[in-house]
């Protein structure tokens, strides 16, 4: 069985499992817990299965993953020295529904962040005055609620993630 073969095989939804990761000074480490042992022996058939430690990877990272290609993602993303914050957020994506797997999480995080989170009242200032999404007339500047703007734009043309907020077209 090759690595392509394994990956879809424990894609599987029906096979249930737990990735358990750890780190000991610098050393990095997965566990896998199937429900069903059977399941497992379905997987991989008499394929061998080499364990091995990758070091210099960060202490405390977590990652929850329901899949085995989310889970070679997660892994690649930890190498390419992303932080627990930036796996956080690209899970939140997958679960918020806005990606179907953690692989396209990074790109949709590129192409649709507009700004680092901030209130209503500083995203309204922040889209009429730094952006000019709307022209006031100085005269009137003084009367414009921009906490009502800020939290009227997040939710009709944006969404917040994370920390950050998104453009939602």
């Amino acid at each position: 069985m090759n690595a392509f073969d394994f990956s879809n095989a424990a894609n599987d939804s029906t096979k249930n499992f737990r990735l358990e990761a750890f780190s000991f000074t610098f050393d990095f480490g997965l566990n896998i817990f199937f429900d069903d042992m059977g399941d497992l022996r379905d997987i991989i058939g008499d394929t061998e299965i080499e364990f091995w430690q990758v070091e210099g990877l960060r202490e405390d990272t977590y990652m929850n993953v329901d899949n085995f290609k989310d889970l070679e993602t997660a892994i690649e993303l930890i190498m390419e020295g992303h932080f627990q914050e930036d796996l956080d957020l690209f899970l939140a994506l997958k679960n918020e529904g806005y990606v179907k797997n953690l692989e396209d999480a990074q790109e949709w995080h590129d192409e649709n962040q507009f700004c680092e989170d901030m209130s209503d009242y500083d995203f309204g200032h922040y889209l009429i005055h730094e952006l000019s999404c709307i022209e006031i007339p100085e005269a009137l500047q003084g009367y414009v609620d921009y906490e009502a703007y800020g939290r009227d734009a997040k939710i009709n043309d944006f969404v917040t993630i994370g920390n950050f907020i998104y453009s939602n077209h």
